[in-house]
């Protein structure tokens, strides 16, 4: 029975050394060493200073891009099948003959994507224009 007292009296006085009695109204001493401004300058309200707005920089604008220089075709062959696709199994999408000039567009392995004179566009064999 007395072991618990001491231990509840322990308790309640180490609960009011540890800053129960700050919150009754007890004044915060000032840590030693610390000088009368700076006691004065946490008492202080802090003043806000207006924030100016950043002068605007120059930003340099990224340059155009450049497009790829036109580069025209013209049909050898005969009469020459555009196709919907770079294959010989894609369906014919138009016909062009001899000495047409065409548009390429792009390319993918032996075949030509290229935009004839009327807008139509198709894949052409890379062996039938020069």
């Amino acid at each position: 029975m007395k072991t618990k007292m001491i231990i509840m009296v322990t308790l309640i006085a180490f609960t009011f050394s540890c800053g129960v009695m700050e919150k009754f109204g007890k004044k915060e001493e000032p840590v030693k060493g610390e000088t009368q401004q700076e006691e004065v300058a946490k008492s202080e309200p802090i003043k806000e200073e207006p924030v100016s707005e950043p002068t605007p920089q120059k930003v340099e604008q990224a340059p155009e891009p450049i497009a790829p220089p036109l580069q025209m075709v013209s049909v050898t062959g005969s009469v020459v099948n555009i196709r919907s696709g770079p294959g010989m199994k894609n369906k014919v999408v138009a016909k062009v003959k001899r000495r047409d000039e065409v548009e390429v567009l792009g390319e993918i392995g032996s075949w030509y994507n290229v935009k004839l004179s009327n807008g139509v566009e198709g894949w052409i064999y890379k062996k039938l224009v020069r």
